[in-house]
Formats: C-alpha cells, sequence, structure tokens
C-alpha cells in the first residue's frame, strides 16, 4: 500500500511517499489505514514530535476496561489486597483510562452510626452496644490488643 501525504515537508513543498510493509497490530489489534493516516497527521502538526498515537491510546484503553475486573466479579481476598496497594500507587485511582468510576460505596458510616443510635435508643440501650456491636475509644492500648490479637499473641 502507498499513500501520498502532503503538508510533510513543508520547506520543499513536495508530497513524500509513504510505503507501508506491515499491517501495525497492539496487542492483537490490527491499526487501519485511518489510524495510519492520522497518526501521520499528528506527525506533521507535531513536527515530528514521538507523542503515542492517538489510535494506540484508543486500543490501550479499550484493552485496560475490557480486560479490568468489573462490579460483581469475585475476587480472593488476597487479590482484593493487592488491588488496594497498587491503587495506592495511581493518580487516578478511582476512575479508570475513559473516567469511569472504578470503586462503589459499600456503607455509609455516618448513616450506619445513625441507624445504630437509633435502634439503640429505641431499645433502651445506653451502653453504645448493639447486638454485640460496640464503638470503642481510640488508644494505644486497644491497637496494641488488636495487633496481637492479629497476629496470634493473644
Amino acid at each position: 500500500m502507498q499513500m501520498t501525504l502532503r503538508n510533510l515537508n513543508l520547506l520543499h513543498k513536495q508530497p513524500t511517499f509513504v510505503t507501508l510493509v506491515a499491517v501495525p497490530c497492539i496487542l492483537g489489534v490490527n491499526l487501519t489505514d485511518v489510524d495510519l493516516l492520522e497518526f501521520l497527521q499528528q506527525l506533521a502538526e507535531t513536527d515530528g514530535s514521538s507523542t503515542i498515537p492517538p489510535s494506540v491510546h484508543r486500543v490501550l484503553n479499550f484493552k485496560a476496561c475490557r480486560g479490568a475486573i468489573m462490579f460483581g466479579d469475585t475476587l480472593l481476598p488476597s487479590e482484593c489486597s493487592l488491588i488496594v496497594e497498587e491503587l495506592k500507587q495511581t493518580s487516578l485511582c478511582f476512575q479508570c483510562a475513559h473516567g469511569r468510576p472504578t470503586t462503589v460505596p459499600l456503607v455509609n458510616l455516618e448513616a450506619l452510626h445513625k441507624q445504630i443510635a437509633k435502634l439503640g435508643s429505641w431499645s433502651g440501650g445506653s451502653n453504645g452496644s448493639w447486638h454485640g456491636l460496640r464503638r470503642h475509644q481510640l488508644s494505644l492500648e486497644r491497637a496494641s490488643h488488636r495487633l496481637g490479637s492479629a497476629i496470634g499473641d493473644g
């Protein structure tokens, strides 16, 4: 396939010929002649800068979203921990490459605490306990006890 490109040689105003010797393939997706022309136009507009072609961005974004974990997928606890650790390292951890949300609220803690308080006062319980649930005061002693319980020391 041969294409004639205009405006790439601005100094001499002569057409430049390009011969395509292979079909570009990004992660199994063959790029089209339109993708190639778009990239060549980008090169012409930016004087040959080395930015990623728009078609490559589209393919990578598409693959990232389609290969992603979707809401409703079942995960192991270890997979969840790994995801949270990796999300901590990203700058836009709450959205995908297309801007779609990547997280969903599981519980509104403020509303939950209000509901528990309401149920506690309704049942006459004033000790801060509801069905065995109780809010503990934060302290180093409590944190040490919880840590010891988690690692099996106590």
